[in-house]
């Protein structure tokens, strides 16, 4: 510090501001500058976690929907499959036109309709297929009356394993 006495009061000044102007210029380096950067990343990371919960949330409630939605069509395991298609063609008033239900094996059913609108069977068939996962395996469809679109029909039907 004796050498600090020995300048002249301009100098010692001199130092003294610039020893100011260092330490500002290193705190700023140092300290300021990572610490607004930081607090910066962390808020943007923020501002996009935010988004992906709201969009995790939105998908939430569409699986729910859609999980009720699913659980409705599913098959009761409970019943034997002949029995759940009997079920089915009840539900879709189409028993009336079965004439014969053959049973292959527990997984394969072998329906035969007379004079059954196409339409009605065409509709039944795909929600079997698509919502329940039913095969069907053949298909023999004979135009009977084109005017009412009335055929006959030999099916079968396998559940998927």
């Amino acid at each position: 510090m004796e050498w600090l006495k020995k300048l002249s009061k301009n100098e010692q000044k001199l130092l003294k501001y610039g020893g100011l102007i260092i330490f500002i210029a290193l705190f700023w380096a140092l300290v300021f500058k990572p610490l607004t950067t930081t607090i910066e990343q962390k808020h943007k990371r923020l501002s996009v976690l935010s988004l992906q919960l709201k969009d995790m949330q939105n998908s939430k409630s569409v699986l729910l929907l859609q999980q009720q939605e699913s659980s409705k069509l599913q098959r009761d395991l409970n019943k034997p499959f002949i029995s759940w298609i009997d079920e089915q063609l009840e539900k879709n008033t189409l028993s009336n036109f079965v004439t014969r239900s053959e049973p292959k094996d527990s997984k394969t059913l072998i329906l035969a309709f007379e004079s059954i609108v196409f339409d009605d069977l065409t509709i039944w068939l795909q929600d079997l297929e698509q919502n329940y996962g039913i095969n069907i395996l053949e298909a023999d469809i004979n135009l009977t009356d084109r005017t009412n679109g009335l055929c006959n029909a030999r099916i079968t039907l396998e559940e998927k394993s």
